[in-house]
């Protein structure tokens, strides 16, 4: 009876923090549609540079032979001013240009090879992306010129195709198209987990402390485990509903998506949104316990920012670790948390089935880290007070 009471004063004061509420309103109700509306964008705009049916070409005049054959290939000529590394830098061309030498066709005609250049901006992203069309379009030529010299000694074409090469690609086509996106997806929950709960977990324990608060309460005839169990389920109980309303917004979400392809590739049911929860409100619970626990020993409200902000630090790189790991996936990453949450997320929303040792395996995990950290609290909470 007495957690119910602690919990239900934690939660009153939870809900009267402005800090708090702030965030759990931008979290919950902003976070996922700004994070898709952004993603959309950010593929639409990588769509339409692979699209663009235009080159920017400086000498066109010096290789009719070229220009003609990538006329014949649906692409536009653009002349490119003289000025044009200048635009580049600056980012007002947002492709890259293709400039060719005066002496293209006497060296072409002699049977040399020319030396073009595709000139783009490491620091204009969008030129990079335009690249590869231009030099898929140039080798295509190459073939093409190869062949019908080939052909004019009465030699078959073929004879340059030793081999022909397709990519077959096992995983289905949605999953290839927006792995970036679902990369990227565990990310945001994780961190929203992170920073709503650590506004309430700071208010409860050193925030309390700061204002006097604490020692009063402290003097109640109450175990101090009542008390660590009634302030993690106020904080705890946040972070779950803050996790309920970030997952349940994809789906409105789902309509600020405009780029087709990517509508397609993020393929989101309510079936993958609770099992999205299941995976994800033991995490919530033990990381609201943690920081309770990383929380108690500030003096101050400062102070335990300071500490659980390194919380803050530690989360996004033990995710990178998950991004930049090439092959299988260690065993132990289902013992580590963060890791094994965000693995679980990437094959929910890639359409693979979990067994149940891979999603009971980090609800221990999560289930010792929450115990550990309540009996932690629960000894230092008059300890503190006695300080």
């Amino acid at each position: 009876m007495m957690i119910w009471e602690i919990f239900k004063k934690e939660w009153v004061d939870s809900l009267r923090d402005k800090r708090t509420m702030l965030v759990v309103i931008l979290s919950s109700l902003m976070g996922m549609p700004f994070f898709l509306f952004i993603s959309s964008e950010a593929y639409s705009r990588m769509d339409e540079q692979n699209e663009k049916r235009f080159i920017r070409v400086v000498g066109a005049q010096y290789a009719p032979e070229l220009i003609n054959y990538i006329a014949r290939q649906g692409f536009e000529i653009k002349t490119a001013g003289a000025d044009y590394a200048n635009k580049l830098h600056s980012k007002e061309y947002t492709e890259p240009v293709l400039l060719l030498p005066q002496n293209f066709a006497s060296q072409y005609a002699a049977g040399i090879a020319p030396r073009v250049e595709i000139v783009s901006d490491l620091a204009n992203k969008d030129t990079q992306m335009g690249v590869r069309p231009i030099r898929a379009l140039l080798q295509g030529f190459m073939q093409e010129q190869a062949g019908l010299n080939l052909s004019l000694r009465g030699v078959s074409a073929e004879i340059l195709s030793v081999l022909k090469v397709e990519e077959r690609h096992l995983s289905r086509a949605q999953n290839q198209q927006g792995a970036g996106l679902k990369e990227m997806l565990p990310f945001m929950f994780i961190m929203t987990l992170l920073g709503v709960g650590m506004y309430a977990a700071i208010d409860t324990s050193a925030g309390e402390r700061e204002r006097g608060s604490l020692e009063p309460l402290m003097m109640n005839p109450v175990s101090s485990w009542h008390f660590a169990l009634g302030k993690w389920a106020a904080v705890g109980t946040l972070t779950v509903c803050v996790l309920f309303f970030n997952v349940m917004s994809i789906f409105p979400s789902l309509f600020l998506i405009k780029n087709e392809v990517l509508k397609i590739a993020f393929q989101f049911s309510i079936k993958d949104a609770f099992v999205f929860l299941a995976v994800l409100c033991p995490l919530a619970l033990a990381i609201a316990a943690l920081q309770i626990a990383v929380a108690i020993n500030g003096k101050s409200h400062k102070e335990a920012q300071a500490r659980n902000s390194m919380l803050m630090l530690l989360a996004p790189l033990a995710l990178v670790i998950g991004m930049l790991k090439q092959g299988a996936d260690p065993v132990w990453f289902s013992w580590t948390p963060l890791l094994a949450q965000n693995q679980l997320i990437i094959k929910i929303l890639n359409g693979e089935t979990l067994s149940a040792a891979e999603v009971l395996t980090p609800v221990l995990v999560c289930v010792v880290i929450l115990l550990a950290s309540l009996s932690y609290t629960a000894q230092k909470m008059r300890r503190v007070v006695m300080q």
